[in-house]
């Protein structure tokens, strides 16, 4: 283990793991990152050394992490946040603790902390926590990705004066290329050397010539303001088509957290009448107010049908959002 990191009951495979990434940095041997798998089949992506530092560099640019920041690894080694927290601690030369992987990482920690990268599952959980969220408040940079974080989540964050940061970013781009302050933007700000394009179809082109000398492309739908900012809408991919409406589900979860308990997301299933029937897929059993959605919704912006089930997450905490086979085919589908 690294001088500089400081595990905190870490179990035996989670220490081997960021054990071998030191081997290997120290060895300068190419670091071999898989996907997430959250909208399609995993896959292995490779970057040299020099790539990794690059990103690194940005991030201790724009957040100040000078060698007496006491920063916390609490996600996967495995995963491109959990490598490149390693990666920034060192390149900053700051000491980094490292705690197994848990809904609320800040359960056993007792140092405090200057920095810390977390998904909207684990802020979820620590906000239910007295004890965590008092150690969440006295944390001065926070970086939430992952998944787009939910508007209940903003504005608890906002409700008890906390300051965070929400990524964009994904592991082709090794980490984040953009940034907004939750509460206080809504615009993602490019971080410097890298500028934004769209295509015909409003996907997110990614310039990052320090990184790649070919345009990176997504299939993320933006708004792009000015080629170092846009709005994020959605992901082309997950675009439901229902009675010739394209309905964004991200962009709409946003607006529909208010009135859903618990985690959720939006899907579509194969209907006679719309083509795809936008349905709602909820952790928690809810009791929806039909006249509340009504008044702030328009009529194909309603789930059609509701199904309660647990989620299934990735590696890196996302919700896997592809109903299988036979969810799609269920009867276990109730109407709103």
């Amino acid at each position: 283990m690294h001088k500089l990191f400081q595990p905190i009951q870490l179990k035996e495979d989670s220490k081997s793991k960021v054990e071998l990434f030191c081997r290997q940095w120290d060895d300068e041997v190419p670091t071999s990152i898989q996907t997430s798998g959250s909208t399609g089949k995993p896959k292995v992506i490779t970057f040299i050394k020099a790539k990794l530092i690059v990103s690194a560099q940005k991030t201790i640019a724009f957040f100040d992490l000078q060698e007496n920041t006491n920063a916390l690894l609490c996600l996967s080694p495995d995963s491109i946040g959990g490598k490149m927290m390693l990666v920034r601690a060192l390149v900053g030369n700051y000491p980094l603790y490292i705690t197994e992987p848990s809904l609320d990482p800040f359960e056993h920690i007792i140092v405090p902390l200057d920095f810390v990268a977390l998904v909207p599952t684990q802020v979820a959980h620590i906000l239910k926590n007295p004890s965590s969220l008092s150690k969440l408040k006295s944390v001065r940079n926070i970086l939430i990705g992952g998944a787009e974080i939910p508007l209940e989540l903003s504005e608890q964050l906002l409700s008890h004066g906390i300051r965070a940061y929400q990524s964009y970013g994904m592991t082709e781009t090794v980490s984040h290329v953009a940034l907004r302050e939750i509460g206080k933007e809504t615009a993602y700000q490019a971080l410097p050397g890298i500028h934004f394009s769209t295509t015909s179809d409003n996907c997110l082109t990614i310039h990052y010539p320090e990184l790649n000398t070919q345009a990176i492309q997504t299939t993320d739908c933006v708004e792009l303001l000015n080629k170092h900012a846009f709005l994020w809408k959605g992901r082309t991919d997950f675009v439901i088509n229902s009675g010739a409406k394209k309905i964004h589900p991200e962009e709409l979860e946003q607006r529909l957290s208010p009135f859903i308990t618990g985690r959720f997301f939006l899907s579509s299933i194969p209907h006679s009448l719309w083509g795809e029937a936008l349905v709602l897929v909820t952790e928690e059993p809810n009791s929806l107010n039909k006249m509340d959605l009504a008044l702030n919704f328009s009529s194909y912006e309603i789930p059609k049908f509701i199904q309660t089930v647990p989620m299934i997450l990735t590696g890196s905490g996302k919700i896997q959002r592809k109903l299988t086979f036979e969810q799609t085919t269920s009867d276990a589908w109730q109407s709103l």
